[in-house]
């Protein structure tokens, strides 16, 4: 039985055209189409690289003896004609094929009955459906997807032509090819230039026809009046607007338009090959630098200081960055509202929120620099560390802390019978499954863990305690060692990485009832013999593990599960004294060069795929050249052998990679932070001048900055100004145009529209826990009066009802047209504001008795008593 009849495929249908028609062609784009995808190969070699033409030559089945009615995709090599290697498409999949007839044809897309289906320009094909696509003779193209393969396909129909037009096609290109020898794009731009001027000529075919305007006479001018009179007695025809049914003069011809977005995709493809999100950026601002020092000199703290810490939102919403001067900034890209500076027309985003953490009642240690921040799996809180002994975490707005940690005991030499860290935090970290666990490495060597429910022990009511100790590094002599990078979290959950002052990199399981001894793998001297490691971070699918010091200019990515079986063996590679690497070279996956960093906080991130890995560079501090220019490097990491053997030879030589993109994003400052949000596809990175910049590509990536930058600034209206210039004082136009701050005050106002919020329950507790606001002193209350005062007032009283009944307006009777001295000499009828001593020659009994009888008067009582 033949494949096309057990497939159900019309045997009218056919893969042969005329030469007329031409053929349809499936253009397969994107950089990873060859990983998946297998065209078919042809004795005159491979077809076209990256296009099939739907016809006879593509198909496998075509041998001479019998012709394929249709073309096959799908994954099963010995009947698809173009192979796509995805577990979501099926063993056949898509078939192709033609329908003639005496009049037209047609292309037919038919879907084969698989799982996953067949999307056609978004749209998704019935079980066993078709899709039919009429020959107009104009040029289409249409988006198809075939499951959920990541490989991108293109159905082209070419525009039809007859020979004669085809003929003359080519003997114009031919004579303008011959005139002037140009390059492709220039001829293009030269065609569409000459179609513009050549505003007031008609194509008709291919032939060029000057038009020559009528002579406009009085006779003519008569006739087109008399014509406009006659239509106005004429009842309306409505006509239905068709978009492109039309063409205009001044519009390019289809053909040339074509060909210039052919132009314009080859040339993106060929400065972004790579399909990197680094098309477009947006740049954040720290905003507002007004805070000053709190040790009572109100020193102004450093203008623009450096990014510290960055983290997306899980959900990408929104953006935090800590900086050097003790503050977070919250970006949300919801809600930006784009400026710009007086001085220059660029474009920028301020923060909705700056949180200052010298502000914290229950902080009295003053300000510090913050180190690190993570959100919680549900993005309500975040969790903050700075050079301080103590995290904290604070809520989604950063408008309250939810929790503060304790203190451990400085006088404590074992880390694990403290509660809490007795050195600045390095590292902190929210559970990625658990909303409630949260855990934190410090310089003190310990890792912990803490239970953020409210079930935990708290210390006064105020502090919390740690849960468990989930281990202390040490280096491979047994000895106690620091902690300086930060904490990566498995994307299960299940274990952590930390680097540590020694230059070793140690994965620890997380679960467990108590202390673990020692952790699941380790590699000592990373990056070289006491070299402190500053970052570690698992890749998405936590089988890779990337390291970076601040004392190497390298980033060297390593293999998980191989660190955790050769964690035996991998102290016994090297002694003392002796050169090379103290790690087996099975461990190394590669080593990423030319990353310069002199700050103590560099980072890296991997993509969202985990096979391109990003790191920003430093400059030197002293080169005050115009040339000196903080980078962004991405290197593509090897792709793992599958089919490699269980057993590996001992040697092994490490891979070397250099950066296949390099951006120039930061002039005069360095990159310090980088984030790579796996959901919107974007990088963010922050620098040492305190910008904060978002790359972003307007295709391949989603929300996020692609919200901010939608919106345009809006720009000021002369008319506007000039009214708001000449408002009298005290209007609104006047209040407003004075500062973009300012608003108009409507005391009397519905609670909707009131600018404070009402006092509820949470607004109350959360005063009562304000320092200041807790130390004013509530007013008295009137028990005369039925105004209550305090927390006894009532919700709907204002100051007006207050004056009016305390006062007893109402009962007041009308005083108009008596002497004013004498009604308030009423208030003075029988009541003194004098004392007596001051009342003229008034008899002052100063003491009753004497000191004499006040004496006997005691004397004569004691005896009484004894008596």
């Amino acid at each position: 039985m033949d494949l096309d009849d057990e497939l159900n495929i019309p045997n009218e249908a056919t893969l042969s055209l005329p030469p007329s028609l031409g053929s349809c062609k499936l253009v397969l784009d994107g950089d990873n189409f060859h990983e998946i995808v297998t065209i078919p190969t042809f004795a005159n070699g491979v077809l076209n690289g990256q296009s099939v033409p739907i016809s006879l030559e593509s198909s496998i089945r075509n041998n001479g003896s019998s012709q394929p009615r249709s073309l096959i995709v799908g994954r099963q090599a010995s009947t698809a004609d173009v192979r796509v290697d995805h577990k979501s498409v099926s063993r056949r999949h898509t078939a192709f094929y033609y329908l003639k007839s005496s009049d037209d044809a047609m292309l037919v897309i038919q879907d084969l009955g698989g799982k996953h289906g067949t999307i056609v320009d978004g749209a998704r094909l019935e079980k066993n459906g078709a899709f039919k696509l009429q020959f107009d003779g104009k040029y289409h193209e249409h988006g198809i997807q075939f499951g959920n393969a990541p490989a991108k396909c293109r159905l082209v129909l070419p525009e039809t032509k007859g020979d004669e037009q085809e003929q003359s096609r080519e003997e114009s290109v031919n004579q303008m090819s011959n005139a002037q020898p140009t390059p492709y794009e220039s001829s293009v731009a030269l065609e569409v230039n000459a179609i513009n001027l050549n505003s007031t000529m008609k194509q008709t075919g291919e032939e060029v026809v000057e038009t020559k305007a009528a002579p406009d006479t009085r006779e003519s001018r008569e006739a087109q009046i008399a014509a406009m009179i006659a239509s106005f007695d004429s009842a309306p025809v409505y006509k239905k607007f068709v978009p492109g049914a039309e063409e205009s003069i001044n519009e390019i011809p289809k053909g040339a338009a074509s060909q210039i977005n052919a132009v314009a995709v080859t040339q993106q493809q060929a400065n972004n090959k790579y399909n990197l999100p680094i098309t477009a950026s947006i740049s954040l601002t720290p905003g507002s630098n007004s805070f000053s020092s709190s040790d009572g000199t109100n020193t102004p703290l450093q203008i623009n200081s450096s990014v510290s810490a960055l983290c997306f939102e899980p959900s990408g919403s929104r953006l935090v960055a800590g900086h050097r001067d003790g503050t977070l900034r919250f970006y949300d890209f919801h809600g930006m509202k784009p400026t710009t500076s007086a001085s220059s027309d660029e474009v920028y985003y301020t923060p909705f929120r700056i949180v200052d953490s010298d502000n914290d009642p229950l902080d009295s240690t003053g300000r510090h620099v913050l180190t690190c921040l993570g959100p919680s799996p549900s993005g309500a809180a975040w969790i903050v560390g700075s050079t301080s002994s103590q995290p904290k975490v604070i809520d989604r707005e950063g408008s309250a802390t939810l929790f503060n940690f304790v203190k451990g005991d400085n006088y404590v030499t074992d880390s694990s019978n403290t509660k809490g860290h007795t050195a600045p935090v390095t590292g902190v970290a929210f559970h990625p499954l658990i909303k409630d666990v949260c855990f934190t490495c410090s310089r003190d060597g310990s890792i912990r863990q803490w239970d953020v429910s409210g079930r935990g022990k708290m210390v006064f009511q105020k502090w919390l305690m740690c849960q468990k100790v989930i281990g202390k590094c040490k280096n491979e002599k047994g000895q106690r060692t620091q902690i300086t990078s930060n904490i990566g979290i498995h994307p299960s959950g299940r274990k952590l990485v930390v680097g540590t002052s020694c230059g070793s990199i140690q994965i620890w399981n997380c679960f467990g009832a108590g202390l673990n001894t020692r952790p699941l793998g380790a590699v000592y001297s990373a990056h070289g013999d006491m070299k402190p490691v500053t970052h570690v971070t698992f890749s998405n699918d936590g089988n890779i593990i990337a390291s970076r010091s601040d004392q190497d200019v390298t980033v060297k990515v390593w293999d998980a599960n191989v660190i955790e079986k050769d964690s035996s063996t991998s102290r016994k590679q090297n002694r003392r004294g002796e050169d090379g690497p103290r790690h087996p070279p099975s461990l190394l996956l590669a080593v990423c060069k030319g990353l310069d960093a002199i700050n103590e906080i560099p980072n890296c991130a991997f993509s969202p795929c985990g096979k391109v890995l990003v790191a920003g560079t430093s400059i030197n501090p002293r080169d005050t050249s115009a040339n000196a220019c903080g980078k962004l490097n991405f290197y593509k990491l090897p792709d793992e052998d599958k089919n490699k053997e269980k057993k590996q030879p001992k040697k092994k030589d490490i891979t070397y990679l250099d950066p296949i993109v390099t951006l120039d994003v930061a002039p005069k400052a360095s990159v310090l932070g980088v984030a790579w949000h796996p959901k919107l596809n974007q990088i963010a990175f922050g620098t040492s001048n305190g910008v904060i910049q978002v790359l972003y590509d307007p295709i391949i990536s989603k929300k996020g900055a692609l919200q901010a930058a939608s919106r345009t600034v809006r720009k000021s209206d002369g008319l506007s100004d000039l009214l708001r210039a000449r408002a009298p004082t005290g209007s609104a136009a006047f209040i407003t145009s004075s500062s973009h701050n300012d608003s108009i005050i409507t005391p009397n106002a519905l609670p909707l529209f009131r600018d404070e919020p009402r006092a509820t329950r949470k607004t109350k507790d959360r005063d009562r826990k304000d320092p200041e606001k807790t130390k004013m002193p509530e007013p008295p209350i009137n028990d005369n009066s039925s105004i209550k005062i305090g927390s006894q007032a009532g919700a709907g009283l204002s100051f007006s009802q207050y004056i009016v009944e305390s006062t007893n307006y109402v009962n007041n009777k009308n005083i108009a047209g008596r002497d004013p001295r004498a009604e308030l000499f009423k208030y003075n009828e029988g009541k003194t504001y004098a004392s007596k001593a001051y009342e003229g020659d008034v008899q002052r009994i100063l003491a009753e008795k004497t000191v004499e009888e006040e004496e006997e008067e005691m004397k004569s009582n004691k005896r009484f008593k004894s008596n």
